[in-house]
């Protein structure tokens, strides 16, 4: 029988969380700055969390569909729970405000310092790669 102690991405949590955090996302897809690859792990704490709609089960599976369906579901969960934006220009004040918000909070320090790191390693990263193919290894 397998276990069904929840992990740690799917404690539930307030579902008053969980429409935040899609009214969040949906801010982002209206305004182009949504990362589409996270959106099954992110569906799936919120159907956990207590979010019941079909576009946010169907979100939670959608691991092997293109980034544009799970686009698309986000749209529609987002409609269907009342989380959408009438003009781009709300959704980008609403993504303003979560940014100050974000920036004000009392883990901004280690937030900032943490995104700092993250970029730093994606630089070196991508030059590393850049440099290894223009240099390739010589072969012995």
């Amino acid at each position: 029988m397998p276990d069904e102690t929840p992990t740690p991405e799917t404690t539930p949590r307030d579902v008053a969380v969980a429409r935040a955090e899609i009214r969040d996302d949906e801010a982002k897809r209206v305004i182009g700055m949504l990362a589409a690859g996270e959106l099954p792990s992110r569906a799936a704490q919120w159907v956990a969390d207590g979010i019941d709609d079909d576009a946010a089960r169907e979100l939670a599976a959608a691991t092997g569909r293109t980034e544009e369906e799970r686009v698309g579901l986000l749209e529609r969960l987002a409609a269907a729970q009342g989380l959408g934006f009438p003009t781009a220009r709300e959704a980008r004040a609403h993504h303003g405000q979560s940014v100050i918000a974000s920036m004000t909070a009392s883990s901004a320090a280690g937030d900032s310092l943490s995104f700092s790191n993250s970029f730093s390693d994606t630089i070196e990263e991508s030059v590393r790669d850049s440099i290894s193919r223009l240099f390739p290894r010589r072969k012995k």
